[in-house]
């Protein structure tokens, strides 16, 4: 994603309206969607090490 970001950075000139949407999206994404990550690991894998969800199999999925 930040390697996106860096590249619609160096391409806005080309195409403002479609890079600064990436650059929105790319803002978005790190403020709403990616603050979520830690949160979103404690609830699959618990308190108690993993003992849910990871404790099944690929097969199992």
């Amino acid at each position: 994603m930040a390697r996106a970001l860096v590249a619609a950075h160096a391409n806005r000139a080309n195409d403002p309206a479609f890079y600064d949407a990436k650059i929105a999206i790319a803002q978005f994404y790190a403020e709403h969607i990616l603050v979520q990550a830690g949160g979103l690991e404690a609830s699959i894998v618990g308190a108690r090490g993993g003992e849910g969800v990871l404790a099944l199999t690929e097969d199992q999925f």
